[in-house]
């Protein structure tokens, strides 16, 4: 089982787009939308014959969505959690971007449900068109959730914000692939998601000093994660 379960995982990472084109910054240019697959707790249970036709399906839609230029990056988790991955589409909308994900058969079944978010306010040039589409690195994905103090309103709030911004900025020097928030609307206590090219160990000491963490206005959830070769600035080699 834990041989099939790995195997799934690597078979999601088959989807990065070998024709990205970057979005440009016109007000009507597409954007990114953040979708984290989860494994709900009532997911229907399948035989090892059903589960694989659906894996099948499921890679078949990815395969779809690569091919019209939607799906932009995806990459499994790889600790045991409901969380199973994300998806990255270059959409006009929010609506665009879940009905996109919708359509994946393993939600239409049950076995994942899909979260989306965004637009996600990133770096467009931190998303790169691969050289090939073999091999794999891993990385640590960071979700920035509301803290017991997250508020807005508060007159120490921008003044906090923006020493989280220079932490960002002078972590991006080596250890972040890419960063950003999400609109202050989005639902949710989900405020942001940074992907980190070191470990997981490495990646909770360094969000630890984050102003932002520091205060009490965001919290970390922290998750190993694995992408494509190539997408993002280089991450570990896989082991």
């Amino acid at each position: 089982m834990g041989h099939l379960r790995s195997w799934k995982l690597l078979l999601i990472c088959l989807l990065v787009s070998a024709t990205l084109s970057v979005a440009q910054s016109e007000p009507n240019a597409p954007k990114y939308f953040l979708v984290l697959l989860k494994r709900p707790s009532n997911a229907p249970q399948l035989s090892k014959e059903a589960g694989d036709k659906l894996q099948q399906e499921h890679m078949a839609n990815i395969r779809k969505l690569h091919s019209e230029h939607k799906l932009v990056v995806a990459g499994p988790f790889t600790d045991d959690t409901s969380l199973r991955g994300i998806f990255v589409f270059k959409a006009d909308s929010l609506m665009q971007a879940q009905g996109w994900a919708d359509t994946d058969p393993a939600v239409k079944a049950g076995r994942l449900s899909a979260e989306t978010h965004g637009p996600w306010d990133i770096d467009l040039n931190a998303i790169h068109e691969p050289e090939t589409t073999q091999g794999m690195e891993q990385y640590t994905l960071v979700l920035l959730k509301s803290g017991e103090k997250w508020n807005p309103s508060a007159p120490e709030f921008t003044d906090v914000m923006k020493q989280h911004h220079t932490f960002v900025q002078e972590t991006e020097k080596g250890k972040i692939a890419v960063a950003g928030p999400f609109p202050f609307d989005d639902p949710g206590e989900l405020r942001g998601i940074a992907i980190y090219r070191v470990g997981a160990e490495e990646t909770a000491k360094i969000v630890q000093n984050d102003p932002i963490v520091k205060a009490g206005l965001l919290k970390t959830e922290i998750h190993p994660w694995i992408t494509g070769k190539g997408v993002l600035a280089a991450g570990q080699p896989m082991q």
